[in-house]
């Protein structure tokens, strides 16, 4: 209808008509192109809300299972140093042999503290968050999360030499009783296995241990690694919690 009504102002020669009806099929273009706009700026918004939601639970459950890791390198250390102290002592274990064998135990764990990333690299190969400052915010989390786990890239050779003394019985107690698993994430050291332990020849192995001539220094090593693991894992709740707080702020909105 406007192009035959276009044609005829034409033929009339009525530029005035003739510039109006430019005018309307520009403005018409226009508006349609801002109404598309919007309304796929709407479902981006949408498409940001919804993944916003998800990343706020990943978020959270990797922080929580940085709060496991934080206490589980804090027993490997602690394990680890009065294991060493026995090493480099020529006390007898006497009444502590049970204790002690689960020190040795315990130093030797490895828990890879498994993450997860799905959420969040999902939403950067869309470019989401779309603001710059809140994604940097969440890089920086997920950067330290993806990066940090060197510690557990391998198994120390602590950890198969120390676990070749104990016998048969006594891996098993030790497995059994002294290690526990809530759930199929997270994994705690428990000492439930020291009064089964007792009634073993725990002594003769400890007396084995302290005449490696290579064990001590092993565990120095994997003790350092978690030393390591427990001076940086602290700042993994702050980039938690600063995420967490742009993940609400965006939210909000």
């Amino acid at each position: 209808m406007i192009l035959r009504r276009l044609t005829q102002h034409v033929k009339d020669q009525n530029w005035v008509a003739v510039a109006l009806d430019f005018l309307i099929v520009v403005l018409g273009v226009f508006i349609g192109l801002q109404i598309s706009n919007w309304n796929d700026a709407r479902a981006l918004d949408r498409l940001e809300r919804n993944y916003l939601l998800q990343l706020k639970d990943e978020v959270a459950q990797n922080r929580r299972v940085t709060e496991y890791q934080i206490v589980y390198v804090d027993i490997v250390v602690e394990t680890g140093k009065r294991a060493l102290a026995y090493l480099e002592s020529d006390r007898a274990c006497d009444d502590d042999c049970a204790d002690l064998l689960v020190d040795f135990f315990h130093a030797s764990q490895v828990w890879g503290a498994p993450r997860t990333l799905t959420i969040f690299e999902e939403m950067e190969r869309l470019g989401l968050p779309r603001d710059a400052e809140r994604r940097k915010t969440l890089l920086d989390l997920y950067r330290f999360l993806d990066g940090w786990n060197f510690v557990n890239l391998s198994p120390p050779a602590y950890r198969e030499s120390v676990r070749g003394y104990f016998s048969p019985d006594v891996s098993e107690a030790l497995w059994r009783d002294c290690i526990r698993y809530p759930d199929d994430v997270f994994e705690e050291l428990v000492r439930d296995c020291v009064d089964e332990l007792r009634a073993m020849d725990t002594s003769a192995m400890l007396e084995d241990m302290r005449a490696s001539p290579d064990l001590a220094n092993q565990l120095r090593y994997w003790i350092g690694q978690n030393v390591v693991a427990q001076v940086l894992l602290p700042d993994a709740l702050g980039y938690s919690d600063a995420a967490q707080a742009a993940i609400d702020e965006a939210l909000a909105r």
